[in-house]
Order: structure tokens, then C-alpha cells, then sequence
């Protein structure tokens, strides 16, 4: 069982009732209200980008700007690290069509390699809960 299933277990049980579900709903609403206000400051201050979380380095978190994604493209495409440099074209691909109004986008470098996702905080509603903590 990885660290977000024994989360939600602790958070819901092991027979989740509805009050559970609604306390769960509201407190990821809640913090991915405040993730969109701190990216939009990061994107008015920096520019486009994407927010960066590495749990297990030094340099936790980050704003990275469209520049340094392609920047560190073309590092890893000079160190021969096509596959690297493959997902930090198609990060920048992505990151290059958010509109901060509607979508953030988001990296986590952890032990279990890297992955991008983006989260629509306009859509955000019951139904699709489980799409963004799953």
C-alpha cells in the first residue's frame, strides 16, 4: 500500500460513510483552492510555467518557467538523455498551452520518477473528486 491509499484510509476507514466522503471532498477543495492562488502569484510574478515538488531533495519546491523547462530540454538533449529530454519536451508542450485562469500545471520528482498533471480548478466538483485524488 503506497503513502496516499494509507492516507485515505486513515481519512476514511475502512467503511467509509458519507459525512467522511463530504469532510474529504471539502478538504481537498480547500487546499487546491490555496495551491491555485500560490501558482497564480508564481505565474504573475515569474511568467508561464509550472509548480515543481521534490519531496526528496533539498530544493523541495519551485516555480519553473517555460524558459528553464526548455532550458533543462536542452541540457539533457546535450548530455544524450533523450529520455529526460523527451519528458521535458512534452512538459513544455503542455505547459505551453495553460491558461492560469483555468488550469495549473504540476510536477512531483520523487522516487517514483517524474509525472505532470494538470488540475482544472473550474471543474473541480463531486463528481470529479476521485480524478484528482486518484
Amino acid at each position: 500500500m503506497n503513502r496516499r491509499e494509507k492516507l485515505l484510509l486513515g481519512i476514511l476507514g475502512k467503511e467509509p460513510d458519507l459525512q467522511k466522503t463530504r469532510r474529504l471532498d471539502a478538504t481537498i477543495k480547500s487546499i487546491l483552492a490555496d495551491m491555485c492562488k500560490q501558482y497564480c502569484k508564481f505565474w504573475d510574478a515569474e511568467g508561464p510555467g509550472i509548480m515543481c515538488f521534490q519531496p526528496n531533495l533539498e530544493r523541495h519546491m519551485f516555480f519553473m518557467t517555460l524558459e528553464e523547462i526548455h532550458a533543462a530540454k536542452e541540457s539533457c538533449e546535450a548530455e544524450n538523455n533523450e529520455d529526460l529530454a523527451e519528458t521535458f519536451r512534452r512538459i513544455l508542450m503542455a505547459a505551453q498551452k495553460i491558461d492560469p485562469t483555468e488550469i495549473a500545471g504540476y510536477v512531483i520528482n520523487d522516487d517514483e520518477g517524474i509525472r505532470y498533471f494538470e488540475i482544472c480548478y473550474n471543474t473541480v466538483s463531486n463528481e470529479k473528486v476521485d480524478d484528482v485524488i486518484g
